[in-house]
Order: structure tokens, then sequence, then C-alpha cells
């Protein structure tokens, strides 16, 4: 058979019932704990805190002759004072006053010492700025903790002078450098100031003429050169209209001297000139009848050396005429002009230069339209410039004058701050000798203790239940083994308890020891409290009886949930004609033998069956002891042969129940060979009963059950909810490993658990007391 080992989670339910079952472990710890407590607060040290408070006080002189010079939250200067104040250096100045720190202390010591005395310190801010709709500080509460009461309250003092002295160096210590800041942005305002002046007159000399302020004179400048521009270029026209002039008349008495005819040639002037040179025009000719003689006759033909030789002569004249080489003689030589011709030729040359000079001042003109063009084009960004540079120079003049006034200002503050007439830290409540002492904090510790005292134990409580797991509802038992459930039987233990109470209430004549049996129920370890009854076998008082529940309290669910067992089980067994049923648990303690009772009795009372409980447990026989029926004579006297099986039989009540019990003490031994003989007996015994019921010892630790399982057609598996560990119920099914079926029934089920319980049990408490009084 295959088991199921699965641990299933905790819900919130079973947290609070191991809580309620553990309860007194965890009170336990919880006492403990607190008396710790208590003891530890008489033992620790006990330190004493003194408290001063300092109020922001604000400057006598109203602010509207002289400003602040001091700027900013208070929280920001309050914690600069602070950590000046809390420097090595005043900690250790104040701890030397006070004897905290002495000469022989070491330097780990002194550091030690200064480091207590920082975490010691508390500063806390007193926010009282909504009264003024903002969150501001108006002042704060300095403390100092010790062992000794008195230095506790001089060291507070010390250090609230220190913040307070501190403050107004801090403060003196600001506006000087404001000043002094001041000063220097001032003369580097000077500076740029001065520099900016210079740009100005730069930029202003660079770009004359092109300035905002003479747009308008470039306009009129450009207007008039234009109007010398057209003029000009009238005169140039004219000029080349001249020069045309006198190149035609130039090459008309060229032509005609060319020809050798004097012809008259007007002038520039329009008077005519007679022009052509008589021996040029006769040696052009001479020429060009040597040119043609040449033509037809040799050199040394006398006609072409007599034209030579004239032409020699003529060339000897013009020399001679014009004052020139021989040699330099020639048609068209420039040096053999005209006067007339070269006389046109000088008026041409001077009308040129005229011309150049026309040219050049049209040209000049032009640049001057130009370049008063690009100034009246450029005026617009000269403007933009000129006004940045304007801008900036005006901006640097307000700064400047700005820093002029902040640092008269400063000045009047840095006064006003050496006079102790600014805003400043003054003492409201001065420090106070502590009388009681702040720590160590009573109801923190006991605090503390029942914290650790309900951690201790409810730890305890889930640490037993996690490393020895039981169970305790039925759907762990069918989640972690996988076997059918025939049962969850509540706890007798509320039912028993309320019918004790209404029977010792109704009949005062109980005996006190019978009460006691009384409570002896499933959940609370029946067998070991009726340990003590074993004094005589035949002397049981019938208070025991009471654990027969299905007889006292049919109509309670502890009995309809044994009837539901006795169903589950009898469909089980329907193909069996006369089942037996074996019941045995996994160690001692777990109500096998109460089970085996209670299933019985439901089998011949509610389901009319013939019914046969057998006490195989022959070293703690328990059935006889609950019914109130004599151990002897039994099995072990059957089989000792005392007496026979009829006579070892006895039925219970009306109803049609029958016991075997164990038998005399003396005969109880239960050897291997009785296998044999208690098969035989049970095939002789089966005819005569519809039901069988085995109550066998447990598994553990006895070795009988292994062979006694195998007589049986079912075995009843009863587990203790919440007393069996998970592991032992495991190792013990793994020991049986049952050939035949199996079922479990889960008892002393918590019966918050269960349902409807409270309404059989209250539905039958006068019944049962009525029907126990008849009994007696």
């Amino acid at each position: 058979m295959e088991l199921m080992s699965t641990s299933a989670e905790l819900t919130i339910a079973d947290y609070i019932d191991i809580l309620r079952r553990r309860k007194w472990m965890i009170v336990g710890a919880v006492v403990v704990c607190l008396t710790a407590s208590v003891a530890l607060y008489e033992v620790l040290p006990k330190t004493y805190r003194s408290t001063t408070t300092i109020l922001l006080e604000g400057q006598k002189i109203p602010e509207n002759y002289v400003k602040t010079g001091v700027e900013g939250k208070v929280d920001s200067r309050l914690y600069a004072v602070q950590q000046i104040v809390m420097s090595r250096t005043l900690l250790s100045k104040i701890g030397e006053q006070f004897g905290l720190i002495t000469p022989q202390m070491s330097s780990f010591e002194r550091e030690s010492v200064v480091q207590s005395m920082r975490q010691r310190t508390q500063v806390t801010k007193m926010r009282l700025g909504h009264l003024k709709g903002q969150d501001t500080t108006e002042g704060f509460t300095l403390s100092f903790d010790h062992t000794d009461p008195v230095i506790t309250m001089k060291v507070a003092e010390a250090l609230a002078a220190q913040f307070i002295e501190q403050d107004l160096k801090l403060r003196e210590q600001m506006l000087e450098g404001a000043s002094e800041f001041l000063e220097q942005e001032l003369r580097l305002a000077e500076a740029k100031l001065e520099e900016q002046e210079q740009a100005i007159s730069a930029f202003r000399a660079k770009y004359m003429g092109e300035l905002p302020q003479q747009m308008e004179a470039n306009l009129r400048t450009l207007d008039r050169l234009q109007m010398d521009v057209i003029a000009a270029r009238d005169n140039v026209q004219a000029a080349k209209n001249k020069i045309e002039v006198l190149d035609q008349r130039i090459k008309e008495a060229a032509a005609a001297a060319a020809q050798g005819v004097a012809q008259t040639v007007p002038t520039i002037s329009g008077q005519p000139t007679h022009g052509g040179d008589p021996l040029l025009a006769r040696l052009a000719e001479l020429e060009r009848n040597l040119t043609a003689l040449s033509a037809e006759y040799r050199d040394n033909y006398p006609d072409i050396v007599l034209l030579r030789k004239e032409i020699d002569a003529v060339k000897a004249q013009l020399a001679l005429k014009y004052g020139v080489q021989k040699e330099e003689v020639q048609q068209g030589s420039p040096k053999l002009i005209d006067p007339i011709v070269l006389d046109l030729m000088r008026q041409r040359d001077e009308a040129v230069k005229d011309l150049e000079a026309r040219q050049d001042r049209l040209r000049r003109l032009l640049e001057q339209v130009k370049d008063y063009e690009g100034r009246v084009e450029r005026t617009p960004m000269r403007e933009q410039e000129l006004s940045i540079l304007v801008r900036d120079y005006d901006n640097m003049q307000k700064n400047y004058q700005a820093l002029l006034d902040k640092r008269l200002n400063a000045r009047l503050a840095e006064n006003l701050e050496k006079r102790q007439k600014g805003e400043q830290f003054r003492i409201l409540d001065p420090a106070n000798l502590p009388i009681a002492p702040e720590s160590p904090k009573q109801y923190m510790i006991l605090l503390g203790g029942l914290v650790v005292g309900c951690g201790l134990g409810g730890g305890a409580a889930f640490a037993l239940e996690l490393f020895r797991p039981a169970f305790r509802r039925v759907e762990q038992v069918e989640g972690a083994l996988g076997v059918p459930i025939l049962a969850g039987i509540p706890s007798f233990s509320t039912l028993i308890r309320t019918e004790a109470k209404q029977l010792a209430s109704s009949n005062p004549r109980i005996e006190g020891s019978k009460k006691s049996r009384l409570l002896a129920y499933l959940g609370r370890g029946q067998d070991r409290a009726m340990a003590s009854s074993q004094e005589g076998a035949d002397l049981v008082s019938p208070v025991i009886a009471w654990n027969v529940v299905a007889k006292w309290w049919p109509d309670s669910m502890i009995s309809e949930q044994y009837r539901v067992a006795a169903t589950r089980l009898a469909l089980m067994a329907r193909e069996h004609e006369h089942p037996v049923a074996l019941v045995t648990s996994s160690i001692l303690g777990e109500g096998k033998s109460t089970t085996t009772l209670n299933l019985g009795y439901t089998f011949a009372h509610a389901l009319d069956k013939r019914t046969l409980i057998i006490d195989c447990d022959f070293k703690r026989p328990s059935t006889s002891r609950y019914l109130g029926k004599p151990y002897a004579p039994g099995l072990s006297d059957y089989w000792s042969g005392t007496h026979p099986i009829d006579s070892c039989i006895h039925q219970i009540d009306e109803v049609p129940l029958w016991v075997l019990p164990a038998g005399t003490e003396s005969h109880r031994v239960f050897e291997l060979s009785k296998i044999r003989e208690l098969e035989h007996l049970l095939n002789e015994l089966k005819p005569r009963f519809d039901q069988i019921l085995l109550d066998t010892p447990p598994v553990f630790p006895l070795a009988d059950l292994n062979f006694l399982s195998r007589l049986a057609d079912i075995l009843v598996f009863v587990i203790m909810a919440g007393k069996t560990g998970r592991d032992v119920v495991e190792k013990a099914l793994k020991a049986l490993r049952p050939s035949c079926k199996l079922g479990i029934i889960l008892a002393g089920v918590e019966s918050t658990s269960m349902p409807y319980y409270h309404y059989y049990h209250h539905h039958d408490e006068a019944r049962a007391v009525a029907r126990y009084a008849a009994r007696r």
C-alpha cells in the first residue's frame, strides 16, 4: 500500500488552534520574560536629560531703516551652527571643563568621549511658522543626557551658550564676507563699465559715417553725388566727341600729305589751314618711278641710277628741313609729319587727357555714391550693434549702482550685528536640573519583555507543532495518507465536563473518586486515568461505562459520528457475510478500545447487528473495564481449557452486543501459536454473529498486530488528533502493510470544528442525567 507523505499548509484557523492549545506555554514564557524585564530595569544604569529652550529673536531696528544682511532660512543657519558646536574642538573644551575628559586619557578615549557627547546631544526645532502662514523655525530645544544630573545641566548650559556665541560669529563673518565680496564686485563692475565705454567710443570711431545719427546727412550727400554723376557723364561724352573729331581731321591731313596735294584742312576751331609738303610729294613720286623701273630694268640702268641720286638729294633736303638724319627720311615716317598734323595730334592728346580726367572724376563720383549707399545700407546693422553696446552699458551702469547700494546696506548691517542689534538667538528656558531618569524607559523594557515572551512562547509552540506535526482535522489525514476516512470523532472533554457538573449538582451522593473517573475520556488519556482502578478485576464502577458514549449520549454528535463510522464500515464489508474488523492504533493511548466499544454498541443498537467484541490486547485489556464487566472468564481461559467458549462470552445489556474479554491475568500469554487457534475460533464464531470487532494492541512497540491483521477483513486504524505524530502514523501503516481494506477514524477532533455539536450537546444534557440517575 503506497502512502502519500505531504505536508499541508497551515491556515489561519490552524495558527489560532495552535495558540489555543499551547496557551499555557506562551503564558509561562511571557511571565518569565516580564520578570526578567523588571530585573533588567533595576540593574541597568539610569541616565538623566537636561533641556534648554532657545528662541529666535528678531532685530531691534525696523527693517524699513536697516535691512538684515543675513538672508536664507533659519534651518540652514542652525545646521551650520550645530556643525560648529558639535565639532571635536568645542566638545573637547566642554568635556575638559566639566571633567568628562581628563589629561590622562589617550587619544582613542578622548575621541570616544567626544563621539559619546555628540550622540547624547539632541537639537529639536520648534516649528511656529504656521502662525505666519509658512513653515519656518522660530527656535529650538537643546538637550544633553548623562548619568550625573548636575553635569547634565552644566553641559547643556555650556552648549546653549556656544550656540548663541557661534551664531553671532557666524553672522558677523557672513556680513564681513558679504562686504568684502561686494567691494570686489564693485571694482570689477567699475572696470567693466569703463571697458564698455571704451568699446562704445571705438565703435563710433570705427564706423564713423555709418552711425544712426548720420543717416540724414548721408542721404543728402548721396543725392548731391548722383547729380554730379549725371553731369560728369555728360562731360565724358563731350570729351569723347571731341576726340572723334580730331581723329577724323588727322586722317584727312595725313591722306592729303600722302597725295602731295596742298589742301585746306579745317582745325578744331573751324579755321582752314594749308597742309602737304612738296618735297614729300616729290619723294613719293620718285620712289614710285624707281619701283616701276626696277621692275623692268636692272639696278645699273641709267634712269634707275639717276632716280636714286635724285631721291638722295630730296632726302637730304627733307633731312635738313626737318632736322633729322638722312637715314630716318622715309615715306610715312612720323618724324616727317606735317606741323599742321602735329598740331592736330597735340590737340587730340590733350583731349584724351581731358577725357581721362573726366572719366576719373566720374569713377570717383561713382565710388563715392557706392560708398554712401553702403553706409546707408549698413546703418540699421550699425544701429543694432550700437544698441547692444549701449544696452550692455546701461545694464552695467545699473549693476554698478545696485552694487553701490548693496555695499552701503552691507556696511550698515555689519555695524548692526557688531552692536548686537540684529536677529539673534536668546535663551528662553534655561537648562533644568533633571530629577527623574530618562532611560531606561520602564514601559519600553516591559513591552520588550512582553514581545520577547510572546515571541519565545509562540515560537516554541509553533516549533513543537512544526517539528512534530500531528493530524488535527479529517482533511489533513485524507490529504497526507490518501486513505478513506470513516469518521472524525469529536473530543469527549466538553461533553464529559458538562455532564459531570450536571451530575454533581443533581446527585451529591456521587463519590469524588467516581467523579474523577468520569473525566477519563479519550482526549485526555483515559488509559492512564483508569490505571489506578485496577485493584481488582471484579470491582469496576459503573461510572466507567460512561466511556461508551454511544450508549449514554445516543443523540450527541459523538454518537452520530460513530454511527457514520459504523455505516461506512458496513458498506466497506458488504462483500463479506460475517466481516471481521480489526481496530488498532499506532501507539498506546489513542482510544482504540473506546472506539471499539462505541463501534460495537452502534452496530448492535443502531444497525441491529449481532456484534461480538473480542479483547485481543492481553497486555492492557480495557473493554471489560470500560463496560463494567469482569475480566474472567475470557479468551485466555478458553485457550487454557478451564472454561468453554459460551461461558466466556458476556452479553451487554439488552442489545445484541457480546464481549469476549482477555481472560484471567495469569493465563494472558499470547504466543504466535495462538494465531492459528484464534483463526479457528473466529471461523467458529462467524456464523453466530453479524459483525466481529477485534480490540488489538497498538502497532508500536509490540509485534502481535502483524499476525493478527491477517485474520481481519477490514482494518480500522485509530489516530488521536493532535497527539500522534504524522511520522509515527506513516511508519505504523508501512509496518502493517495490510492486505485487507483500511479505514481511518480520527479521534479527539476539536468540537468547534464539528458542525451542530453544541446543538446535540445541549439537547441531551438533561436526558443523560436522568438516565444515569435511573441506573443508580
